[in-house]
């Protein structure tokens, strides 16, 4: 493959960046500065493996389930397609007949990209924290029926936010461990998180790309940071 391009699809990691709003946030800090010790070293303090970027394996939701070091390196790459979702409103379900539209750009061994500009609503407001598009069961178990490699999406989960907080409640009442359990019992990688798929589509409804998400090789954990990138042929 000649490579044309290449495009991130992680974002950016800082301290206390916006996280699923439950779970520990990101810290990290200097322990050895190069202006006394000749060397500068970073220790992360905090960080949830769920944390920017990221993947989920079958232990994340299944008891016994496989752990991140259990998959050789080529599982968390594939070819894939990124299918134009952008019209979806805050909060909305993905349907079966939203991805039925895209036709046979879905092929079988596919990384399937839900890109619904998520990713450019990063920030602490209640949209991005809580109100990303996501799949219901119905669409979950179209792309099961098309023998996916592994989904994606810009929502801080493939399920929608079911949590509760004092400024926010749950914004579905759809089950978040039978949307992860869906994929994750056929060993269908998730990996959310992700940022600017709309690079790759860069205006068409639909487009393919080899894609990148290798996590850290952890040994017996349910998911792990990423970083997430695309290439793109001629």
């Amino acid at each position: 493959m000649k490579i044309k391009k290449v495009i991130d699809l992680s974002q950016t990691l800082y301290s206390d960046m916006p996280s699923w709003q439950t779970n520990p946030d990101l810290r990290y800090e200097p322990m050895i500065k190069a202006a006394r010790d000749i060397f500068n070293v970073t220790v992360i303090k905090q960080m949830c493996v769920h944390t920017g970027a990221h993947v989920d394996v079958p232990l994340h939701s299944i008891q016994e389930g496989k752990t991140i070091d259990q998959y050789p390196i080529d599982h968390y790459m594939g070819d894939g397609v990124v299918l134009d979702l952008t019209s979806k409103a805050p909060g909305s379900e993905i349907t079966a007949d939203d991805l039925k539209s895209f036709g046979d750009d879905i092929q079988e061994n596919d990384f399937v990209m839900l890109c619904t500009n998520w990713s450019k609503r990063r920030g602490y407001n209640s949209d991005y924290l809580y109100k990303w598009p996501f799949p219901n069961l119905g669409a979950c178990s179209y792309l099961i029926e098309k023998k996916i490699k592994a989904v994606g999406t810009e929502g801080m989960s493939i399920a929608g936010w079911t949590g509760k907080v004092p400024a926010q409640g749950p914004v579905t009442s759809l089950s978040s461990a039978d949307i992860h359990n869906s994929f994750l019992k056929e060993e269908i990688l998730i990996v959310e998180g992700l940022a600017n798929l709309s690079e790759i589509l860069d205006g068409k409804r639909s487009a393919r790309a080899f894609f990148i998400c290798a996590p850290l090789n952890f040994v017996g954990s349910e998911g792990s940071p990423c970083r997430a990138f695309a290439l793109l042929g001629e």
